[in-house]
């Protein structure tokens, strides 16, 4: 957010200030206390105390709001933190010619609350009204370009903004803003679900007739809705709407026709999404092959960006699999699409190489890449291009980073790379706007990880906490897996704390009642 449009929290100032007279500093000190008091899996920081300062955090994620007032023993509301919404429609100037008639379909909505705050009996109305005009907006789409992109890029914006429409100091409006919102996207993503009966004639005729139009606005729909998803516990519930559509949508991929190259673009993110719920099921040959599928149609496609997502997600399943050197080899053939890359996936790439590099014990090429995919990591990813389907929020950059500098601690004892890992990781604190549940917990999980490589045993015990309720929320084999690993190590490095033999009967009943077992 430009720092023009920042408004500079004096509730806050004053209260650091003149009752707990503390420096930036010590107020994160104090902050960090309570966190470690209440249990919450955050580190705060000096510099993350600035940024709630100074406007740049308008309002904190649920677990930092927590400790804030515990801290304070009082309302958000008195320390200058209140909701606010936005109902501005937000999408790239190239296509904003395109977007005019849209943009009309949306304001009916929109005007009618502009500028209020909503009420808690108001969400659902709103919401209401909401999925009416995008549902409208998908059935009437049509572009004789088949650019199915710009549709997509205008869904994931509607659903961005979704974020920014929070009720102004109703905190008890959280939920049901939160089910309403759940409700609107799982309605995009069951969009293609009507069309099925009739799919099996789609291609009775060498040419595809107008239905097919349909089928490819709805199906866009609901992959961008299902992208947004997955950013929560509904895994399986994706997994099922795909089931569905996927088949009919590859039919469409492999014919000719002026619809092909779209198809073909919008099946290849749906294998990608398959491969994600395959990585979390630990089916890992699954993965793989989802990954080449989605690599095919991105190739059918010509859309380089989709070839380079789609090779970064095989990659990354040779991480999975415990082969780096494998997995170097194909991060390294995708830099070779580098010229086709947005600048998100640029930074993608090199952040996950260096952890291959790590554990390949190239230590220089681990540093200098994890350097560099910090620089080029934009400073608004969400206007990226590819920021729907890239895969890579500044969590998963947060995440890639700390993981090289795991992995170099585990292959250069004594040099203090933990240290850095560990920094890295509490970054996440620091982070505006939501964070991927499937991220967040595999970062907690590696927070447990680095706290045994560096003999805090306080640290583990309490992100080990947290990991089994990600287990449990995720129903994620994958983040059990990682669960079990740092344990393990825990174990070997603490065999008689008491405080692990009181965890280990819940370790016990994650392990056994977990995802279908750890098996």
């Amino acid at each position: 957010m430009p720092s023009g449009n920042r408004k500079p929290n004096y509730a806050l100032r004053r209260f650091r200030e003149d009752e707990r007279q503390e420096s930036r500093g010590e107020f994160a000190d104090a902050l960090a206390a309570k966190a470690r008091e209440l249990g919450e899996a955050v580190s705060p920081s000096e510099r993350y105390v600035a940024r709630l300062e100074d406007g740049e955090v308008r309002f904190p994620n649920p677990p930092y709001r927590r400790v804030l007032a515990a801290l304070s023993n009082r309302p958000l509301a008195e320390l200058g933190f209140t909701r606010t919404h936005s109902l501005a429609l937000q999408v790239p100037n190239d296509s904003k010619p395109r977007m005019a008639q849209t943009q009309r379909l949306i304001s009916g909505a929109a005007s009618a609350i502009e500028g209020d705050a909503l009420t808690l009996s108001e969400w659902p109305i709103w919401f209401g009204n909401k999925t009416a005009h995008l549902v409208t907006l998908v059935d009437s789409w049509h572009d004789p370009t088949c650019r199915i992109d710009a549709l997509q890029e205008l869904l994931h914006q509607e659903i961005m903004m979704f974020d920014a429409v929070t009720a102004d100091n109703e905190f008890s409006a959280d939920r049901l803003y939160e089910f309403s919102r759940r409700q609107t996207v799982l309605t995009l993503a069951a969009l293609p679900l009507s069309l099925m009966a009739g799919s099996s004639n789609l291609n009775a005729s060498p040419e595809i007739g107008a239905g097919t139009e349909l089928l490819l606005s709805r199906c866009a729909a609901s992959i961008t809705a299902c992208w947004h998803l997955l950013k929560g516990a509904d895994l399986p519930t994706v997994d099922q709407l795909l089931l569905y559509y996927l088949i009919t949508l590859e039919r469409v991929a492999r014919q000719q026709s002026k619809y092909q190259a779209a198809a073909a673009r919008l099946a290849s993110q749906a294998h990608r999404m398959a491969g994600i719920i395959a990585l979390h099921r630990n089916q890992l040959k699954l993965r793989e092959a989802h990954c080449k599928q989605a690599f095919h149609y991105a190739t059918i496609a010509a859309d380089a960006s989709s070839q380079a997502s789609a090779i970064i997600s095989l990659a990354s399943t040779y991480y999975y699999t415990s082969e780096p050197a494998r997995a170097a080899v194909v991060y390294e053939r995708a830099l070779e699409l580098e010229a086709g890359m947005p600048p998100l996936q640029r930074s993608r790439v090199r952040a996950e190489l260096a952890v291959a590099y790590g554990q390949l014990r190239r230590e220089q090429d681990a540093i200098r890449a994890a350097g560099v995919a910090e620089e080029l990591y934009p400073d608004n990813p969400e206007q990226d291009p590819s920021f729907l389907y890239a895969e890579f929020t500044p969590a998963s950059l947060t995440l890639e980073r700390g993981l090289a500098y795991v992995a170099l601690a585990e292959q250069f004892p004594g040099r203090n790379y933990q240290g850095k890992a560990a920094e890295i990781f509490a970054g996440i604190g620091d982070i505006t706007g939501a964070v991927p549940e499937r991220i967040r917990f595999e970062i907690i999980n590696h927070q447990a990880e680095t706290a045994v490589l560096r003999n805090d045993l306080d640290a583990f015990t309490v992100f080990i906490g947290h990991a089994i309720e990600g287990v449990a929320l995720l129903e994620s084999k994958q983040r059990l897996r990682e669960v079990k690993t740092a344990w393990d190590k825990a174990v070997e490095i603490w065999p008689r704390e008491r405080r692990l033999e009181a965890l280990g009967d819940g370790i016990k009943v994650a392990l056994e009642t977990g995802p279908e077992g750890a098996s």
